[in-house]
């Protein structure tokens, strides 16, 4: 058994349509990017690794490291990081890569958007380490995406009660937001985009921009094709950031602010006593009479 790892940011041998348009698309990184490889094989069976520059038309055996993930199976891994700029191909025991390039050009930062992303321990549902002892392994996956204006959704998370005279007291109240992230430009990007950005969101660690991200409720990516009978695709999936930035000093709201926690305050309680809302207490309390 030889398998790549489930959410490592290259791709090999995947399902094409052989009478569709061909997949006119090439992945692109940059060369600080760190291309990370995980290959997960048997207790002693050969594992072999070589990059492929594509327009030099030269093979390089790539270096791997080992980590035992159990009795039975080994990691066996590489950073690719650094490479001069071409157009390149990885093969693992005769398995192709799709082609992808690395580029030193500005311009590829500027149409591209840096995606990291790991977990936070090696429990995953994925065959992939995400720590290598106390070194936790961030994947860094480049691709055409962003977060554009109409894809905004204000949200609210709040309790409410109706007095006697119907009018609206607000017990609790936060705001928070969500995002539309598109991928994909007027080229596309293939389905297995779709599919690697579904998982990927399975995990603990998923940064865009430096910003911690996590799926919406159960979205799903959605796509939708180029043109007809394409194998190209734009996707986009609702995210909400992994931290609210309104939760106040401290990590929590301000006492007696409109998003505070409404709580109990119980002084000495009596048999036949009831709660009632104290404002002045910001919580409620135990009476033995109802006021209004």
């Amino acid at each position: 058994m030889v398998k790549i790892g489930d959410v490592c940011p290259l791709f090999f041998n995947p399902i094409k349509d052989k009478f569709g348009i061909e997949v006119d698309y090439i992945q692109k990184f940059y060369t600080g990017d760190n291309i990370h490889l995980q290959i997960f094989a048997n207790v002693g069976e050969s594992v072999s690794a070589t990059l492929i520059d594509l327009i030099n038309d030269t093979s390089t055996s790539i270096s791997l490291s080992t980590y035992n993930q159990n009795s039975e199976v080994v990691m066996h891994y590489a950073v690719l990081a650094g490479l001069p700029d071409s157009d390149y191909k990885v093969n693992v025991n005769g398995i192709l890569s799709e082609p992808f390039c690395v580029s030193s050009s500005s311009e590829l930062l500027e149409r591209t958007t840096l995606i990291r992303y790991s977990h936070k321990d090696n429990n995953s549902v994925f065959n992939n380490i995400f720590w290598i002892g106390d070194t936790q392994v961030i994947f860094d996956w480049r691709v055409e995406a962003g977060f554009k204006p109409n894809g905004y959704t204000p949200k609210l998370e709040n309790e409410q009660y109706r007095n006697q005279w119907q009018e609206i007291k607000n017990l609790y109240s936060v705001p928070y937001d969500s995002y539309v992230l598109t991928i994909g430009d007027a080229c596309g990007v293939p389905y297995w985009y779709g599919r690697h950005l579904n998982r990927i969101l399975c995990l603990s660690k998923f940064i865009v921009k430096d910003t911690g991200f996590v799926r919406s409720e159960n979205s799903v990516p959605e796509m939708s094709q180029v043109i007809e009978d394409s194998q190209l695709f734009n996707l986009s999936i609702t995210l909400e950031p992994q931290e609210n930035s309104i939760v106040g000093i401290a990590g929590r709201p301000e006492s007696g602010s409109s998003s505070s926690v409404v709580g109990f305050v119980i002084t000495n309680p009596k048999d036949g006593e009831m709660l009632q809302y104290s404002k002045e207490d910001a919580a409620f309390v135990n009476v033995d009479y109802v006021g209004v």
